[in-house]
């Protein structure tokens, strides 16, 4: 009889760490679960933009990069393979970032070169040179006063 007895309170410990593990990691999926309930990327009145296969605005059609979801675009400008967009995003620096380094990646691009720094709470930045096919580009990644800026320039 004893012997039950442990196993019953083992049940217990076992069901309890699994609570507290499954509520240790809800915190973890809430951006991700945040970024699929954001509507498709648009660009603002008046302002042309090229757009992917997907039809989402691209933020430089060259690499090719997406805007990211729940983005308006304000302000673009092209000349060749470069670029520069102006766009506001409800979401953080740090998921901006990771969703533009991810499109990179998915692109084809390789990350040669990341540096960032901070000037909290209203200036964040990250640049990242790319290479692909023997080129380089570098993305300029920057958020001032709520603003969002990308600037893709020759490497």
């Amino acid at each position: 009889m004893h012997r039950c007895g442990n196993v019953g309170v083992m049940r217990q410990v076992w069901f309890f760490a699994a609570i507290l593990l499954l509520a240790g990691c809800a915190p973890l999926l809430q951006p991700e679960q945040s970024r699929r309930s954001l509507p498709p990327a648009v660009a603002a009145p008046g302002v042309l933009v090229f757009k992917g296969a997907s039809g989402a605005p691209l933020l430089n059609a060259y690499l090719p990069l997406e805007a990211p979801p729940g983005s308006t675009i304000s302000q673009q400008t092209y000349a060749g393979k470069t670029s520069f967009s102006r766009f506001t995003n409800p979401q953080s620096f740090d998921e901006v970032r990771r969703f533009l380094l991810t499109a990179l990646e998915d692109a084809g691009w390789r990350v040669v070169e990341s540096t960032t720094w901070e000037k909290p709470p209203n200036i964040f930045q990250t640049t990242v040179r790319v290479a692909k096919d023997g080129e380089q580009k570098v993305v300029v990644v920057r958020l001032e006063n709520g603003q969002f800026s990308v600037e893709v320039r020759e490497g």
